[in-house]
């Protein structure tokens, strides 16, 4: 049997947290250690717990999201953070992606989307709701030409990989943590609608946005 998820919820509604707590009390491999009302009391639970997910209310009091995924990231805290909110904002939910944020949900969805994405997270990967991830891609389609697709830290890292650089060695050349040169992978693969690194090199070198060396492998 695999050991089971930890994880920590943190919102300022209390009937919110009382349907985590039931939903997650019939979840098989996933463990629920302590809901909170603040973002103070969740960061100061992320740092003596360690869970392995942390799932955000966007709007709650105290220590924003932004604020909790830097110190976490600082602190390198292998904790992966999920942000839970009412409202569809492509431009918050891509600022935050950017510095670091491993899942976004929609709380009308939440019931239906949480295992999975928990469970996605554990495993080292980013969870979008499926209308949020539409929502960015339209954002962007309107707002950008296919050259400004990407901003220029995202370009500089895709780049890298069609070079043949691996995560680590992204990391020591641009000087971030491979936790964000995944991040700002995961924002290539939204904005170029693909799911892989692969895909993302093709699609980029085919609306010609970066250019693929002989050396890339």
């Amino acid at each position: 049997m695999e050991p089971s998820i930890s994880v920590i919820a943190a919102d300022d509604h209390r009937l919110f947290l009382e349907g985590l707590k039931s939903l997650f009390s019939t979840s098989r491999g996933i463990t629920l250690q302590g809901v909170y009302d603040d973002g103070d009391q969740a960061l100061t639970a992320i740092q003596s717990l360690k869970p392995q997910v942390a799932l955000l209310d966007l709007s709650m009091p105290g220590a924003s999201v932004e604020s909790i995924i830097k110190t976490v990231d600082e602190a390198n805290i292998s904790t992966e953070l999920l942000v839970l909110t009412m409202h569809l904002e492509p431009q918050i939910a891509m600022h935050l992606i950017s510095l670091g944020l491993s899942g976004y949900v929609l709380k009308e969805q939440a019931f239906d989307e949480l295992k999975h994405a928990i469970k996605a997270l554990a495993c080292g990967e980013q969870f979008i709701s499926p209308l949020l991830r539409e929502s960015i891609r339209s954002h962007h389609s309107k707002r950008a030409s296919h050259k400004d697709l990407l901003t220029q830290r995202e370009f500089e890292v895709l780049q890298a990989v069609a070079n043949g650089l691996s995560n680590k060695e992204i990391a020591r050349q641009l000087s971030i943590s491979e936790r964000t040169v995944r991040f700002h992978l995961s924002n290539c693969f939204i904005k170029l609608d693909v799911n892989s690194r692969s895909k993302a090199i093709n699609r980029a070198v085919q609306l010609s946005i970066i250019e693929l060396h002989s050396t890339a492998v």
